[in-house]
């Protein structure tokens, strides 16, 4: 099952992030800009070649959150990467778990949701928010 992860300050810097997203003061990570009380950043358009095989099967948002520190995870997909523009994102996945680690199970997912334009382009956004 292939797995993306984004673990450099370059992985990181590829998203696209409001005033709040700062991958410049922890590097490999993406943190709350300081005087900032949220923050949204949008990955890149990639493409997923087959759902139903497995491949990107299951996202794992995981890392050391400062205390407080709370994250969000969508995503919408799209059957080319310019309908990504247009398309409409997920609900907010609820799947953080007591380490603070979101394990999401994206071929369940589409499988389940069969009305839902499942294409092979992806796009991921994460919000952090402090409490």
């Amino acid at each position: 099952m292939a797995t993306k992860t984004w673990t450099s300050q370059a992985d990181w810097q590829t998203w696209t992030g409001d005033a709040g997203w700062d991958t410049t003061t922890t590097p490999g990570s993406v943190t709350i800009a300081a005087g900032q009380l949220s923050t949204v950043g949008v990955s890149p358009a990639y493409e997923a070649t087959d759902w139903a095989s497995g491949y990107w099967r299951v996202f794992k948002v995981t890392g050391t959150r400062a205390a407080g520190t709370i994250y969000y995870l969508r995503f919408k997909t799209a059957t080319t990467s310019a309908g990504l523009a247009t398309a409409t994102y997920s609900e907010y996945i609820n799947g953080v778990d007591a380490d603070g680690v979101i394990t999401f199970d994206m071929r369940s997912w589409c499988r389940n949701n069969v009305a839902w334009n499942v294409g092979p382009w992806i796009q991921i956004e994460l919000t952090l928010e402090s409490d």
